[in-house]
């Protein structure tokens, strides 16, 4: 770890401009393994809804919990429609005033306690979700309608997969506070409200709230070394001087 951990006084949206312009998974693992950060991967299951996808922003965490609406009576439904009302609305209007509440960038990370039966987001919730500010999905559950989803300008989704029902079902349960999302290193990845998230083809992985502009600053430096060993590989360099400028590769 350095002695002096980089801040940067930019916005959030202009932190997804410059992640988004030199950022790529490789990179952002490497600049954080050599900040001593090795635990971070979340697991493969989580997919873009389209490969070329890349979800960069700080996290806002929500925690669902299933719940079996077939079950519940019509007196059950009204009791818990008061006691949302009494408490600030129902959760996922107070979730969307997280999201509202947030500075631009927000990235919403949903922890579905391994429920894959219902959709737990849709079209219409990521549009509403992007209009305050919200700019993608990290999901650990189903997300649906998703041809309307991939024709949104910019709300990249990386789920688990994808359902048509909503009905099943489920109701959230917290809103920014610590969740634990499957991991690829380790069992579980903790992602805590303010925590950012980056992931493109190569995979989703967590950085540090107190990390994240040191990476960005090792990230751009990376790309920039990378695009001149690009240009000279291009212009065929020999592979003796190649490992002789630039080292291993």
């Amino acid at each position: 770890m350095p002695d002096e951990i980089r801040r940067l006084d930019i916005s959030d949206l202009q932190r997804i401009e410059r992640f988004r312009r030199a950022g790529y998974g490789g990179s952002v693992s490497d600049a954080l393994y050599y900040l001593g950060v090795k635990n971070t991967v979340f697991s493969d299951r989580f997919k873009p809804l389209r490969q070329g996808m890349q979800l960069v922003g700080r996290a806002i965490t929500v925690k669902i919990h299933t719940v079996a609406d077939w079950e519940m009576t019509p007196e059950q439904k009204k009791a818990d429609e008061a006691r949302w009302e009494a408490a600030g609305g129902h959760p996922q209007k107070q979730m969307m005033r997280a999201v509202a509440n947030s500075p631009p960038g927000s990235v919403l990370c949903f922890d579905c306690g391994g429920d894959m039966q219902p959709a737990h987001f849709g079209e219409m919730s990521c549009q509403l979700a992007y209009a305050h500010g919200c700019r993608g999905m990290l999901l650990a559950g189903n997300c649906r309608d998703t041809q309307y989803v991939l024709k949104m300008p910019d709300f990249p989704v990386f789920s688990f997969g994808t359902r048509p029902n909503f009905f099943g079902g489920w109701i959230i349960t917290e809103v920014n506070k610590p969740i634990y999302l499957p991991g690829h290193l380790t069992h579980y990845v903790r992602v805590n409200p303010g925590d950012y998230i980056f992931a493109d083809n190569d995979g989703a992985q967590l950085i540090p709230a107190h990390l994240v502009d040191e990476v960005l600053l090792r990230v751009e430096a990376t790309f920039e070394k990378e695009n001149a060993e690009r240009e000279a590989l291009a212009a065929g360099m020999p592979i003796d001087e190649v490992y002789r400028k630039f080292g291993v590769l």
